[in-house]
C-alpha cells in the first residue's frame, strides 16, 4: 500500500470505541421517542422472562423468540435510522474529512487508499457495509418486513454468526499481519495509517 506507517491495533480499537460512542449517542438523540414505550415494555418483558428462562424447555424458547421478534418488529424505524446514521458517519463524514472520523482524528490516524492517496467513496462504502454491520442490518430490515418468524430467525442467526466470525478474523489480521490490514481493508483496498505531522 505504499510507504506508510500503519496504525496499531490499539490505535484503531480506541478510535473505534470513540466513534461507536458518538454514533450511539447520535442514534439515541434522534430515535429516543420512536416507539419508546412499546419497545421499553417489550425489553422489560424480555428481561423479566430471562430470569425464569429454561433453555431446555421448548415452550420457553419459543416464547423468548416471540418476544424478541416483536421487539425487532417495533424497532424497524430505529434500525433504519441506525443504518442511515452509520452510513452518514462512517462513509460521508469520513470521506469529506479525508479518511478520518472524530475517533481517528483524536488518535491521529486515517484511512488511506492505494499509494497513500485519499480514500474513495466506493472504498468507504465497501469497508463500512462489511465492518460496521450495515449489510447485516439492511438484510435484517428486509427480512423482518417480508418473511415469517422462523425463516427470519434462521437467516438472522446465520448472518449474525458470519458477521462475528468476520470480525474475529479481521481482528486477528490487524493483530498479526505485518501491514496491520484487516479483512475489510484488504477487500476495499485501504489501510489505516498514522497521520504525518
Amino acid at each position: 500500500m505504499g510507504d506508510c506507517m500503519n496504525a496499531t491495533f490499539l490505535q484503531r480499537f480506541f478510535a473505534y470505541i470513540i466513534d461507536i460512542l458518538i454514533v450511539v449517542i447520535l442514534l439515541n438523540l434522534v430515535t429516543y421517542n420512536i416507539n419508546f414505550d412499546k419497545r421499553n415494555d417489550l425489553m422489560s418483558e424480555i428481561t423479566e422472562y430471562l430470569t425464569e428462562y429454561d433453555p431446555a424447555n421448548t415452550e420457553d424458547a419459543n416464547k423468548l423468540l416471540d418476544l424478541q421478534y416483536q421487539y425487532n418488529k417495533e424497532s424497524i424505524l430505529v434500525d433504519t435510522v441506525s443504518v442511515a446514521i452509520t452510513i452518514g458517519y462512517f462513509v460521508i463524514f469520513q470521506y469529506f474529512n479525508k479518511g478520518q472520523t472524530i475517533g481517528k482524528k483524536l488518535l491521529k490516524i486515517r484511512i488511506s487508499g492505494k499509494d497513500n492517496k485519499q480514500v474513495g467513496i466506493g472504498q468507504l462504502i465497501l469497508r463500512s457495509i462489511i465492518i460496521y454491520q450495515i449489510l447485516v442490518n439492511i438484510v435484517n430490515l428486509i427480512l423482518i418486513t417480508t418473511v415469517d418468524k422462523m425463516f427470519y430467525w434462521n437467516i438472522y442467526s446465520i448472518l449474525t454468526a458470519a458477521q462475528s466470525i468476520f470480525i474475529v478474523i479481521t481482528m486477528l489480521f490487524i493483530l498479526y499481519r505485518k501491514d496491520k490490514r484487516g479483512l475489510h481493508d484488504i477487500m476495499s483496498g485501504t489501510c489505516v495509517i498514522v497521520e504525518r505531522g
